[in-house]
């Protein structure tokens, strides 16, 4: 009995729905898709309660094609029909294929009552989707043997395009696994090309490469953005901020074409050229200002101005149109007027002016893949043509470098040969030169022996003391070694003169020094004659007792020694004075002698033939 209640009632609605209903959506259990449906839509400003009961409301037909009411601001209400004539439940999805509304509310109602609603648009959180895509979905069930019918109350700042599909479920997601396919390869292919031409920047250091890098990636996000992708993965908050991000890329876009177009035409400095820059910052400036604008103010702004200035620059780039790089330019001029028709295409969905049955935004994708090609064409054909250029003027660089090479070499044998005659010449020169040299210094040795040394005595003379006790008094200082300094003087040298002579008084003063030379054993000790019959002896890094030692063995041996003069012996006696230091002054080297001298005074007052130290005994 139950399955005949319901046979009755699957041919009440197929006998008698279409006279109730307008073009109702007929489903059943074998329903896949439907991409034309029949609504009736109604923009008087009516509430929720005249839209479920019909009351006072004019509604309009709409007769399969997609909706699209140009850009106003009154909220749209639409009215779908949907008749189930099978004997099951049928699952749908309604897909409103314009991710960039901002609030779409749906309801879903069945003998007047509400049996589901919800909200979405990218005015929405994402998080309150009843499906989490970035499509605009909603999921219902039509019962079996039954019609229903789904309301919709759109808003939107940026134009009334509603294209509606309906789906069972399966079906959808199917379509939907193709589309992602799809839409992943061909936007994937224009970011590889945008990280190719970052990439190619990073090796080259080529500007242009990095323009349109940038350039590229702004497209991609804009599909990003247009598709509903930038919603779902960027702006998941339900903020609508895309509606102004999509005209910001847009504007950007636009004026990244200038540079481009600078580096592939030529930079020209003309009024022109000057003026298109200027235009370029205009835009840069408007797009921050656009922010400050209601949305739909904003959007026309940049889809009416947009185009007239792309023309501009078109214009523009047709009068510098450079023969020398044909390809490139071309290719620039492609991909500047794919970007155009791709404005121009989102200006007729948006505006509607010609009531055209613009649903998706296909055309769009492909004129911003023809604009990535060829952008992406034009600057590395230009990069190869600069290239090739670059390498045949380091060609013809290099055949003058040869040439030039070959004439060097011819005047480097030139010179070779005169340097080796000249070389000749002075070898010849410079062996007379040598020799000359070498008898040279032979008799400034012998000079300066003859300067150094007393010429009776074969000891230092006085000059070459006072330059020895200079720098060993430096040393000392540096070294903080002490350094002794023994005075030396022949006793009663007066009366040997006088008695024997002179010849005997310069035998008598030989004689002494022979015996001062003998105790002498470190090679950094030094006898002077310091003056008549007075000697002084430097003895570095020797203490104070040991030079008294020294002092002492001169004084005896000088005792012990006998001078024969024309069978006469003479005896002679020394007396020395000593004094032994680390030098604090270097600036005083008399010091040392002033104080040896004392001594050998205070020696010489006390009786001679002795070695007095100093500071003296008391």
């Amino acid at each position: 009995m139950k399955r005949l209640w319901s046979l009755c009632g699957v041919l009440f609605v197929v006998l008698f729905t279409p006279y109730l209903l307008a073009n109702p959506v007929v489903v059943s259990s074998q329903f896949k898709s439907q991409h034309t449906l029949h609504v009736e839509y109604t923009l008087d400003p009516i509430t929720q309660q005249q839209a479920f009961s019909n009351t006072n409301v004019v509604w309009q037909a709409n007769k399969g094609e997609t909706l699209n009411l140009g850009m106003t601001l009154k909220p749209l209400w639409l009215k779908l029909s949907i008749k189930n004539s099978s004997l099951d439940d049928v699952p749908l999805i309604l897909s409103i294929d314009n991710p960039l509304l901002d609030e779409v509310s749906v309801f879903h109602l069945q003998g007047g009552h509400v049996l589901f609603n919800t909200k979405i648009g990218d005015a929405v959180p994402l998080a309150n989707r009843q499906i989490k895509n970035e499509s605009l979905l909603v999921s219902f069930t039509i019962p079996k043997a039954s019609h229903s019918e789904v309301y919709l109350k759109v808003k939107n700042n940026g134009g009334l395009r509603v294209p509606l599909s309906l789906w069972n479920p399966s079906e959808y997601l199917k379509h939907k696994s193709k589309f992602n396919l799809l839409y992943g390869l061909l936007v994937g292919f224009i970011l590889s090309l945008a990280l190719t031409n970052l990439v190619l920047y990073g090796f080259s250091r080529r500007r242009y490469f990095a323009y349109t890098g940038l350039l590229l990636t702004l497209l991609w996000l804009s599909l990003a953005y247009l598709y509903g992708f930038g919603y779902r993965y960027l702006q998941p908050s339900g903020s609508s901020f895309q509606q102004l991000t999509i005209p910001t890329l847009f504007f950007i876009c636009g004026a990244l074409f200038v540079p481009l177009q600078g580096y592939i035409f030529g930079f020209a400095k003309s009024r022109l050229n000057r003026f298109q820059y200027w235009l370029a910052w205009v835009v840069v400036l408007v797009t921050v200002i656009m922010w400050f604008l209601p949305i739909h103010i904003a959007i026309t702004l940049c889809l009416l101005s947009l185009p007239v200035v792309l023309i501009i620059f078109a214009g523009i780039a047709i009068k510098q149109f450079n023969r020398e790089y044909k390809q490139p330019c071309s290719a620039f001029l492609i991909a500047l007027f794919a970007f155009f028709c791709a404005i121009i295409y989102s200006a007729l969905g948006v505006f509607n002016p010609f009531n055209l049955n613009i649903g998706v935004l296909s055309l769009t994708f492909i004129c911003f893949l023809v604009c990535s090609l060829s952008l992406s064409y034009a600057v590395i054909k230009l990069f190869l043509m600069q290239r090739d250029a670059e390498v045949a003027a380091q060609q013809n660089a290099l055949a003058e470098s040869k040439a030039k090479d070959t004439l060097m070499r011819e005047r480097l044998e030139l010179q070779e040969q005169a340097r080796q005659d000249l070389e000749a010449n002075i070898e010849e020169r410079t062996f007379e030169l040598q020799v000359t040299l070498r008898e040279l210094e032979e008799k400034n040795r012998e000079l300066e022996q003859l300067n150094m040394e007393d010429a009776l005595t074969k000891t230092k003379n006085r000059r070459y003391f006072d330059k020895k006790l200079q720098m060993d008094i430096r040393r000392s200082r540096r070294e903080q070694t002490p350094l002794a300094i023994i005075m030396l003087d022949i006793d009663h040298f007066k009366a040997i003169n006088d008695t024997y002579g002179h010849l005997t008084g310069d035998q008598t003063i030989q004689s002494a020094a022979d015996v001062i030379k003998q105790h002498l054993k470190r090679p950094l000790d030094e006898v002077a004659r310091y003056g008549g019959e007075e000697f002084v002896v430097l003895l570095p890094n020797t203490p104070l007792a040991g030079a008294l030692e020294i002092a002492e063995q001169i004084r005896k041996a000088a005792e012990n020694t006998d001078i024969i003069v024309a069978g006469t012996t003479i005896k002679f006696t020394l007396s020395a004075g000593v004094y032994s230091a680390i030098a604090e002054d270097i600036n005083n080297p008399s010091l040392f002698t002033d104080y040896a001298d004392k001594a050998l005074y205070h020696a010489k007052q006390t009786g001679r033939n002795r070695v007095v130290s100093y500071p003296l005994p008391d």
